[in-house]
């Protein structure tokens, strides 16, 4: 105890011990503002590899024959989710992680549970299709019957915004039957805005109607519309029942690789994984037609991550790169030993695969 001569008054002195709660004081509060900093959200969605995954657990057909793989074949998926500052300054760092503006990922005015169940809606739609463009390769007859136009999301402060779901059908607008996306064009050419229509639709496979006032299209004003994002819906039977358990994975991407397994699961006495590990990635089309996907470049570091041998990547048009140019670009920089193989329709892996030789 020290003593204040002229005030009479006495005080402990800080000593070291002291000094150092008060650091750590200090320290505890400069974590906490980083982190408070760090965690702050920002305008982006991050993307990044995912995973590889074996489709013969999660695929069966009805009296196929997947017993006989001694391979596997894959489909690959890119983890994505919103950014906070954390992982903006990594995506800045990391080859492997890229920032996309979330209006490119999530439509103006879609929640949550819209996006979730629009992506979910567009890998049912793309499990159909490959199922039947499988069977028909391997022989069997397809019934394909257009429905209408499925609503695959809705514009915010659009007609349509808070009557219409995610997944619902238009079968018919004002008592016309509507088959597909260019009936459905067809039925609104020619009307203006503040014209009101009446909607036919499915819900959960119940009829139900609407009516609405149609609104200028967002940078169209000179079109009316009654705001939403669309593709046609088409029932498809196949002869055999098809299971996948997929639960979680949404999008149109796996479709190719989802065709290959169920086809190859019908081939009774054929095995067209010969022994490899083959993952790859595509939109698929009734015509068996391999479509242009995003973050190919995640998914090749997946598949490698995952000791795949070969990789199929869309050889499409519509951008440039193209998806394959791209993996070609993504295999080199990893150095991966991976093949990568370029795809315009599944006949082209189809027959890829025909000409290995059985792995040994």
């Amino acid at each position: 105890m020290t003593e204040d001569l002229q005030s009479g008054r006495s005080y402990q002195a800080q000593g070291p011990g002291a000094k150092r709660w008060l650091s750590l004081l200090l320290a505890v509060v400069v974590m906490a503002a980083v982190f408070f900093y760090l965690n702050q959200p920002t305008p982006y969605y991050v993307t990044r590899p995912g995973s590889a995954i074996e489709l013969r657990p999660i695929v069966a057909v009805e009296g196929g024959n997947k017993s006989k793989e001694a391979g596997t074949f894959m489909l690959t998926t890119v983890r994505m989710g919103e950014a906070n500052r954390l992982w903006y300054w990594y995506a800045k760092m990391s080859p492997d992680v890229e920032l996309m503006e979330k209006e490119l990922v999530v439509q103006k005015g879609e929640t949550d549970e819209d996006y979730t169940r629009r992506e979910l809606a567009v890998m049912d739609n793309s499990q159909k299709i490959a199922e039947a463009v499988a069977f028909r390769l391997a022989g069997y007859e397809v019934k394909i019957e257009k429905r209408g136009v499925v609503v695959m999301g809705t514009i915010a402060g659009m007609p349509a915004k808070n009557v219409l779901q995610v997944g619902d059908v238009i079968t018919a607008v004002d008592q016309q039957k509507i088959t597909d996306a260019n009936d459905m064009l067809k039925s609104l050419a020619g009307k203006k805005a503040g014209d009101v229509v009446q909607l036919t639709f499915l819900r959960d496979d119940k009829p139900q109607q609407a009516t609405l006032k149609l609104a200028p299209l967002p940078g169209e004003p000179t079109r009316a519309g009654i705001g939403i994002q669309q593709d046609n819906d088409q029932l498809i039977e196949v002869p055999k029942q098809v299971t996948i358990s997929a639960d979680g994975i949404g999008g149109p991407s796996a479709g190719l690789m989802f065709t290959l397994e169920i086809y190859n699961q019908l081939l009774q006495d054929q095995d067209l994984t010969k022994g490899y590990r083959i993952a790859g990635t595509g939109t698929i089309s009734a015509d068996g037609t391999v479509g242009r996907i995003g973050g190919i470049n995640h998914k090749v570091v997946a598949a490698d991550a995952a000791d795949a041998e070969i990789f199929f990547a869309p050889d499409d048009s519509q951008g440039e790169p193209s998806n394959y140019a791209e993996a070609v670009q993504t295999a080199k920089r990893i150095g991966t030993h991976m093949k990568i193989v370029p795809v315009k329709t599944v006949d082209d892996a189809i027959a890829f695969l025909k000409t290995l030789p059985p792995k040994r």
